[in-house]
């Protein structure tokens, strides 16, 4: 299926140009007086608007699982023109048909087996209770779904510290929400073992685990020889090495919580990306970045990673005394409230990214723009 879609996505690129080159010259109000040279438009096209194959796919998605065509405005922040064409194209192209309430009707029906469908959070959660056989607990460490297969120990030395089962079920949602195509995704450290419960909601989705910590690819193997999940895993130092030898549609990395951190596993990721593109997801803690965020933002840019998402408030850590320092946090704290209160409520939280990433650069194109001008 991905050589269908790769010829339909060349199609698109052909038709979508000759569109907005159409429509900017016939009937856009802002240009309309300005008479711009038609390779100049050609020019902003092939600059700003040519989308890559991973992005055109994870268009479609929006389309084909959407109750009603409009909410692709909303989930890509896009207006009606570009809807307009996306569904001309797609009727053309016999891959959906349109009622008249706005409903789509997926036309070929092998394209559902191709791109993962996103799930609610409830559907989420009642696989993974089943397969388990474990009671879910929003606020309970994610290492207690796994506690009648396998027994994992959080080491500090890694950095390591289990997140929410809640937050865990977030992160699954919303990679199944932007995944395009069922092709081999990444992670880049799993110590939240998000690669098993991705692949027990959604058993169609491939994965590869990279980590140094042999312990936690042990067990992330096992389960997934237990439950016949397609997640491979390799033990790599994620601050030495370069390439793992084949491309992926995406990753998700939950790094140290440094400026530094950030900006290796994110490269390392990076490398094993293609020229298709594709979604890069990143779970990031604001405790020691603060003002560097600035100089993280510039890293994400010259990385040519585009912020399509920045969630808060869904993803936290769970009370644990790791640490000698969390002793002294927890006694400090303990003198204003309830001992309780304190192990009852998040011990650390993080914002949740998510990008679009570019495999090319964009060449400026010299051509003076009004600011009102659309193009």
């Amino acid at each position: 299926m991905e050589l269908f879609f790769k010829n339909i996505y060349e199609r698109f690129q052909a038709f979508e140009k000759i569109s907005i080159v159409n429509d900017s010259r016939r009937h856009s109000t802002s240009l309309k007086q300005l008479e711009i040279p038609v390779p100049v438009i050609e020019a902003f096209f092939d600059s700003y608007y040519r989308t890559t194959f991973l992005d055109f796919l994870n268009s479609v998605k929006q389309i084909i699982y959407a109750e009603n065509v409009y909410e692709f405005i909303l989930k890509k922040t896009q207006d009606d023109w570009k809807l307009n064409r996306l569904l001309r194209f797609l009727q053309q192209e016999d891959i959906i048909k349109i009622t008249r309430s706005g409903r789509p009707v997926v036309a070929n029906k092998q394209i559902l087996k191709s791109i993962p469908a996103p799930q609610t959070e409830d559907q989420i959660i009642k696989k993974i209770e089943t397969a388990l056989e474990v009671k879910f607990e929003a606020d309970e460490p994610v290492l207690n779904l796994l506690r009648n297969h396998q027994r994992f120990s959080v080491k500090a030395g890694w950095d390591q510290m289990p997140i929410s089962q809640g937050s865990a079920v977030f992160v699954v949602k919303k990679i199944l929400e932007e995944l395009p195509l069922n092709k081999k995704f990444l992670f880049v450290g799993d110590d939240d073992f998000i690669s098993i419960l991705l692949s027990l909601a959604d058993p169609s989705i491939e994965s590869l685990v990279v980590d140094a910590d042999e312990q936690l690819l042990d067990c992330i193997d096992a389960l997934a020889k237990k439950f016949d999940l397609s997640v491979e895993n390799k033990k790599m130092d994620l601050m030495k090495a370069r390439r793992i030898g084949e491309t992926f549609i995406g990753f998700l990395a939950n790094p140290i919580y440094t400026a530094e951190g950030i900006k290796k596993f994110i490269s390392f990721g990076l490398r094993q990306m293609g020229e298709d593109g594709g979604m890069v997801f990143l779970e990031m803690g604001d405790e020691a970045i603060r003002n560097r965020m600035l100089d993280v933002q510039r890293f994400f840019t010259a990385r040519n990673l585009i912020t399509t998402d920045i969630i808060t408030g869904r993803i936290s850590y769970p009370h644990i005394m790791l640490y000698e320092e969390d002793r002294e946090i927890f006694n400090r704290l303990a003198a204003m409230m309830d001992k309780k209160v304190i192990r009852t409520s998040p011990k650390l939280g993080a914002a949740f990214y998510v990008f679009r990433y570019l495999p090319f650069k964009p060449q400026p194109v010299k051509y003076k723009m009004p600011a009102y001008a659309y193009l």
